[in-house]
């Protein structure tokens, strides 16, 4: 699911280990606008380096941090230059988009303000001609990068990386384990996963997905359960994020070929890649697309992908690619 992006709230820290086997670290907190959990073999203390980590990134990418890479940028600020961890999230998002024929689009932003999924609740519905008028502005090709210098083609543009960072953070705390000769871990933020080795028992992860529910429950029910070793995955779904005009329901999912919410029946789509940050992207641009154009571009890209839609009547049916619930790597 997509979270409310943003915003470095707090740490908690905690070991576990036993004499025969290596003990396991656990760092669990909030931290993007949703919680995080770190879960290592290594009795190593890294929280002060992963809450770097997370600053280093919200600098970069946080629409809340006035000061950052992206807010210098949506507001003009003249030869905001990007830094590695803004220039691999753009370079990716672009590749995405491509690909995907715009359906993956960082320049998405004011339209998902328009439609009512931002901080500013209760605004009316955008009217055909304010749709309209957005949708000029908004297509990856009217940013660009050069020379390190971001650039746009009209002031109006913005960009928004919501759909996209937190894949990438999670990226990134894995590399920083692998570096310190980590082997075993899992990295979760607000729901995406990458995971490797084995957990405190001596299994591969075990990664839960939600069953879809308009309902936040303290016990979330699961749709299914999926083994991750050396994989990531990340989930992208419609069923929690509306809002309700005059009885009727718009999604959070917004084409940006057309500037509206999507009307199809999918509700969840999950991708298994081998980073979190493509995963992650495509998990957003499937969930526009719909499951069917979905199937074509993941076998394409060599991605596994689980998805849950609604029938007609009501009923919900499950479509899993032929190695999503395989633990060996993608062939």
């Amino acid at each position: 699911m997509r979270k409310l992006f943003w915003g470095l709230l707090g740490l908690a820290y905690a070991l576990v280990g036993c004499k025969s086997k290596p003990a396991f670290t656990y760092l669990e907190g909030q931290a993007q606008g949703t919680t995080f959990r770190i879960v290592y073999a290594d009795s190593r203390d890294f929280s002060k380096a992963i809450d770097s980590l997370f600053r280093a990134i919200d600098h970069s990418m946080s629409l809340w941090d006035s000061t950052s890479i992206i807010s210098r940028f949506n507001r003009n600020s003249s030869g905001t230059i990007a830094d590695a961890h803004f220039e691999k999230v753009f370079n990716k998002s672009q590749e995405v988009a491509k690909l995907t024929q715009g359906a993956f689009d960082i320049t998405v932003g004011p339209l998902v303000k328009a439609w009512g999924f931002s901080y500013k609740k209760g605004l009316p519905l955008p009217t055909p001609p304010q749709v309209d008028s957005l949708l000029q502005w908004v297509g990856y090709q009217n940013v660009s990068i050069e020379n390190g210098v971001l650039l746009k083609r009209n002031p109006a543009i913005e960009i928004d990386f919501n759909a996209i960072a937190q894949g990438y953070t999670v990226d990134v705390m894995a590399e920083f384990l692998k570096a310190h000769g980590i082997n075993d871990y899992l990295v979760e933020i607000g729901g995406e996963v990458r995971a490797n080795g084995h957990n405190e028992k001596g299994q591969i992860w075990q990664i839960g997905i939600d069953k879809p529910t308009e309902k936040e429950e303290t016990e979330r029910p699961l749709q299914t359960v999926v083994s991750l070793n050396g994989k990531s995955l990340a989930t992208s779904g419609s069923y929690r994020k509306f809002v309700v005009r005059e009885g009727k329901k718009y999604s959070h999912a917004i084409d940006p070929t057309t500037g509206s919410p999507i009307t199809h029946n999918l509700l969840s789509i999950s991708v298994i890649a081998d980073d979190c940050m493509t995963a992650d992207a495509f998990a957003t641009a499937f969930l526009v697309m719909g499951l069917e154009k979905a199937k074509i571009i993941a076998k394409q890209q060599r991605l596994e992908l689980y998805g849950i839609y609604a029938t007609p009547e009501g009923k919900l049916q499950t479509f899993a690619s032929a190695h999503f619930f395989s633990t060996s790597p993608i062939n």
